[in-house]
């Protein structure tokens, strides 16, 4: 196995959720991996399935929770999704099953938001976290694709770890509901798909040889790091319920974050 640490790579990612923190609560070490990277000359990015604040609203919890941050950047599903939209689709009417900052993205990204009693038929239906879902909207969702628009999601996790071992829902336990009445699989923005992958690199000017995805869910973050052509950190020890099965295999794994940091102070 080579060493984790080395000069080719020049750039670190992280997820959040169940890496970087748990609920509300910063995980062991965290500050300590970061600003060991930072003194070593790497650049840092967290990429995140997010899809109910915006990267300004990230980095606002991110502080409160203890991490020091040095205008690290922050690509999220919330953003990225409308950013995809409109390179994919140019300018579209939206209606939006999610948070509020998922759709402001949207109108800021030029697309028309339109509201669930709105009688058009949207081009798009975009699912995110919706804490507010019900029966109600989810028959306003399959309905809206039997008239013709189509249905995207942010991210397709079932859940992520929370608190204290506590499992939070995620937009794809909403996924399912939908998928099993349209008889189809939704597209999603999020990882494992290369859209967020590709934006963190974009931003830093990086190729994928020089970067690492350090992350706790082997089916969204190591496959997607995995697909752009990264090496890969899988933090195996966070989630209560374990994993789906993945079909790749990360570089390297760590039972947690606090591990990799003595193994990355070690080299």
């Amino acid at each position: 196995m080579d060493e984790i640490f080395d000069d080719k790579v020049n750039t670190w990612f992280f997820d959040l959720d169940g890496c970087i923190y748990h609920g509300h609560k910063l995980t062991e070490r965290a500050n300590e991996l970061l600003d060991l990277l930072r003194r070593r000359g790497c650049r840092i990015g967290f990429i995140t399935n997010n899809s109910r604040e915006n990267a300004e609203e990230i980095r606002a919890k991110l502080s409160a929770m203890g991490l020091q941050l040095d205008g690290e950047n922050i690509v999220s599903a919330t953003e990225a999704v409308a950013v995809w939209l409109n390179q994919r689709h140019g300018s579209l009417s939206v209606k939006v099953a999610g948070s509020q900052s998922l759709s402001q993205a949207i109108v800021n990204q030029g697309h028309q938001l339109l509201k669930w009693n709105d009688t058009q038929v949207a081009d798009m239906v975009i699912i995110g976290r919706d804490i507010d879902f019900d029966y109600n909207r989810l028959q306003q969702i399959v309905n809206e694709s039997r008239l013709g628009a189509r249905i995207i999601s942010t991210n397709a996790d079932y859940y992520h770890p929370g608190e204290d071992g506590k499992v939070v829902p995620e937009t794809g336990s909403l996924l399912a509901a939908i998928e099993v009445i349209m008889g189809s699989t939704i597209e999603s923005i999020g990882k494992p798909n290369l859209c967020l992958y590709e934006m963190a690199m974009d931003t830093y000017g990086a190729k994928a040889s020089e970067c690492i995805m350090v992350g706790d869910n082997p089916v969204t973050d190591i496959a997607g790091a995995v697909s752009a052509g990264m090496r890969s950190v899988w933090i195996y020890g966070s989630h209560p319920l374990g994993h789906k099965v993945s079909k790749v295999s990360p570089t390297w794994k760590f039972e947690t974050l606090s591990e990799l940091y003595e193994n990355v102070l070690a080299n």
